[in-house]
C-alpha cells in the first residue's frame, strides 16, 4: 500500500506471446481531480502499470511477494514454476495445484528492476537458485537498490506441510534442514554497466550477504520504513530443530545482531510492530503476536503477547480459553481504528 492509499499487487496474465507478470494498481485518489475513491470504487479501477514476460511460456513462476521502492518495482522470479500443462490435466483429474509445481534446480533466480515511471524493465539480475515466500524490505541507497529476502535453498519445505509429513516428521532426518531459511541481502547496482564485473548472458550476477544466522519467516518492519532504508526487522523462527523453535526474533541489519524471545512450548505468530505515538527511534513501539501452546493439555487456549520492541522483553499478555483447539496462526494485522 502506498502513502496515498493506492494498493499494488502482482498478477500473472496470459497473453498471445505467453504469460506475463503484471504489476497492477488500485488507485485511492484520482490523479487529475484529486477525488478520493471509496473502497468499492478503487478496486473497480484497477490498471496495469508494469509488465514482464515470464521466462518460460509453459512454466510461469510461483509468486508470493514483490517489492516497491521510491522509483522501482522489484520482481523476483524464482525457478519454482507452475506447469501450465499439469494444471490443465489437473482440471480433469482433480489433483491439487501443488502437483503442478516444478523446481528448476540448475536455473538461476532472476531479479527484475522495473521503473515506476514508465513500467519498463531497467535491469535484470541473476543469482544462485533460491526459494522464497517473503521479502523483508527493499530500498534505494546511492546508485543501488537493496532487497532483503528470507531465502531457502529449495522449495522442499512445501512438501513438509502436508498432514502426512507433519505426522511423520520425527521419522524424516532431513525435515529440519528443509525448513532452514536465512535472511539474505542482495545489492543491485542500478547505474553500473551490465557488461562490467561478473556477467552471465548480459545479466549482472549478484551474490547475497547473510543478515543473521537464524531462520526467519513472516518478517515485519516499522510500516513507515517500507520501501525506505531501515534498520530493524522482526520475525518468527523457522528453525524447527532449535531448542525453543517458537521464537520471536529481532534483527539489527546495521550490525548483523539478533535478539530472541522464547518460552518453552509457546508458539507465536507473525510479529506486528505498532509504533509509539511519540516515537523518536525506528524501534520505539511494541510487538504484538498471537500465541498458542503445544502439548495435549493446552489445546483449548490462545493468547496475545506484547513485547517492548526496543528491549525485546515481555510487557504483558492476554490469555483466552476457547471451546475448541486453536490451530497455529501465521499472518496477522493491526488496525488502530477498529
Amino acid at each position: 500500500m502506498a502513502a496515498d492509499g493506492a494498493v499494488f499487487n502482482l498478477a500473472t496474465v496470459p497473453k498471445i506471446d505467453g504469460p506475463h507478470y503484471c504489476v497492477v494498481k488500485f488507485p485511492r485518489v484520482d490523479s487529475e481531480s484529486g477525488h478520493q475513491y471509496s473502497t468499492d470504487e478503487m478496486f473497480g479501477r484497477m490498471g496495469i502499470v508494469a509488465t514482464i514476460k515470464c521466462r518460460w511460456p509453459l512454466h510461469p513462476g510461483y509468486m508470493h511477494s514483490f517489492g516497491i521502492t521510491e522509483h522501482y518495482f522489484v520482481v523476483v522470479e524464482q525457478p519454482l514454476s507452475i506447469s501450465v500443462s499439469t494444471v490443465m490435466v489437473n482440471r480433469f483429474k482433480g489433483n491439487p495445484i501443488s502437483s503442478a509445481l516444478k523446481w528448476f534446480q540448475d536455473c538461476p533466480t532472476l531479479i527484475y528492476l522495473i521503473s515506476r515511471s514508465d513500467g519498463k524493465t531497467v535491469k535484470t539480475f541473476k543469482s544462485d537458485a533460491f526459494f522464497y515466500l517473503h521479502i523483508i524490505n527493499q530500498y534505494e541507497e546511492d546508485d543501488n537498490v537493496v532487497i532483503d529476502i528470507c531465502c531457502y535453498r529449495d522449495p522442499s519445505m512445501i512438501d513438509c506441510m502436508f498432514v502426512e509429513a507433519l505426522q511423520n516428521l520425527n521419522k524424516n532426518p532431513d525435515y529440519a534442514a528443509m525448513f532452514r531459511s536465512r535472511p539474505l541481502r542482495f545489492v543491485l547496482p542500478v547505474s553500473r554497466n551490465s557488461t562490467d564485473g561478473d556477467n552471465v548472458n548480459e545479466h549482472l550476477y549478484v551474490c547475497p550477504e547473510k543478515l543473521c544466522d537464524l531462520g526467519c519467516e513472516t518478517p515485519r518492519i516499522n510500516d513507515l520504513k517500507i520501501g525506505k532504508k531501515y534498520r530493524f526487522f522482526y520475525a518468527i523462527s523457522s528453525d524447527v530443530d532449535a531448542e525453543n523453535p517458537g521464537a520471536l526474533i529481532k534483527v539489527d541489519t546495521y550490525n548483523k545482531t539478533c535478539k530472541t524471545w522464547c518460552e518453552k512450548n509457546v508458539y507465536p505468530s507473525e510479529p506486528i510492530f505498532v509504533s509509539s505515538p511519540d516515537a523518536k527511534d525506528e524501534d520505539d513501539g511494541v510487538i504484538l503476536s498471537s500465541i498458542i501452546w503445544g502439548g495435549s493439555e493446552c489445546t483449548h487456549q490462545a493468547g496475545v503477547i506484547v513485547l517492548d520492541a526496543k528491549s525485546w522483553t515481555e510487557i504483558g499478555r492476554a490469555i483466552f480459553i476457547t471451546q475448541s483447539p486453536v490451530p497455529k496462526c501465521l499472518h496477522g494485522w493491526y488496525a488502530s481504528a477498529v
